[in-house]
């Protein structure tokens, strides 16, 4: 196992969020009437409740095993590889691109070196029911730039730490909000936090590519990040029609967080199509990523793509679209 950087203020393996409450009744016969619990008792329920679901060092440990996996994976050109520290939506496109790689001769294929994530800031929910946490992480050989990746439990294998989510950061990440014991504060999907709920983070995001900003998008349309794609949707070529259509993931998911100015850092699945159409009916001829499923010329070409996109909502101001990711994963 390879070892990781670690930052100077890596956050603890113990946290407080819990707070214990008693329920009422009508009957006097309840909680009034039995005795309250010894102190220690009462310590003790509090800070069980507040462990989180992984402690530093096993975060540390579940990174580290992540690369080496990954680098396995080319070695061997093993998709199995994959299942075991892979999920989600990510799981989706990195066996889409392995198949692809698989798919090419020997000497088209691109030359992958081994790699690893470096110097990690862990971002762990307090309280066990969160199963899930994030980092930020840099990556050796440096790739330019830093990454937020989300790991999540894989639901049938208990222990089994799977990454779900790999974000390139085009923007700065803001400052996490931290307990006292460092752990983050785990925000729920309806959350009022920002001028979007985090539930609807993805169908903004995808509003952008469908519509250019009509609806959800509407409050990202002059961010940077909603330039950028507002720009990306538009053909070169006059004479070539693109359209997009949101489409529901396979792997529906939206993982949150509060930042210390009250607002959330959100991360959630998204897919669309892409339709190509040329509007003078000549046939197009698909692309080398696109005609590994369907090589051939055609009119339209439809693909389809799933990956996350992350979004900083803060509290009182425009939401801002931090980066995304995500991938072909078929094609017609």
């Amino acid at each position: 196992m390879r070892n990781l950087l670690r930052k100077g203020t890596l956050l603890g393996a113990a946290g407080a969020m819990a707070v214990v409450t008693a329920c009422s009744s009508d009957s006097k016969d309840t909680a009034d009437s039995r005795p309250a619990p010894a102190p220690a008792a009462e310590e003790a329920q509090q800070e069980e409740a507040s462990v989180p679901a992984i402690s530093e060092d096993e975060a540390l440990e579940v990174i580290a095993n992540y690369s080496e996996g990954n680098n396995r994976v080319y070695r061997e050109l093993d998709p199995a590889i994959l299942q075991e520290i892979e999920g989600g939506s990510l799981l989706q496109r990195s066996e889409a691109d392995l198949e692809r790689h698989i798919a090419r001769s020997k000497s088209d294929r691109a030359t992958i070196e081994d790699w690893e994530y470096v110097d990690p800031q862990l971002y762990i929910p307090a309280g066990d029911g969160e199963r899930w946490w994030m980092a930020s992480v840099g990556t050796v050989p440096d790739d330019g730039g830093l990454r937020l990746l989300t790991f999540a439990e894989n639901p049938e294998v208990e222990g089994q730490w799977l990454l779900v989510s790999a974000i390139n950061l085009e923007a700065e990440l803001p400052s996490i909000a931290l307990d006292e014991h460092g752990l983050a504060q785990p925000v729920p999907a309806d959350d009022p936090g920002g001028q979007l709920l985090p539930r609807d983070a993805a169908a903004a995001y995808e509003d952008l590519w469908a519509t250019g900003g009509d609806g959800l998008g509407a409050a990202l349309a002059d961010t940077p990040g909603g330039q950028d794609i507002l720009e990306r949707r538009r053909t070169a070529d006059p004479l070539l029609l693109a359209r997009y259509t949101p489409n529901t993931p396979q792997h529906e998911e939206v993982w949150s967080l509060r930042t210390e100015d009250g607002g959330v850092l959100t991360v959630a699945t998204v897919a669309h199509s892409e339709t190509l159409t040329d509007v003078r009916g000549e046939l197009l001829t698909p692309s080398e990523v696109s005609s590994h499923y369907n090589a051939q010329p055609r009119n339209p070409i439809v693909t389809h793509h799933t990956g996350e996109a992350l979004m900083w909502l803060p509290a009182g101001d425009t939401p801002q679209i931090l980066g995304a990711r995500w991938n072909m994963i078929d094609a017609e």
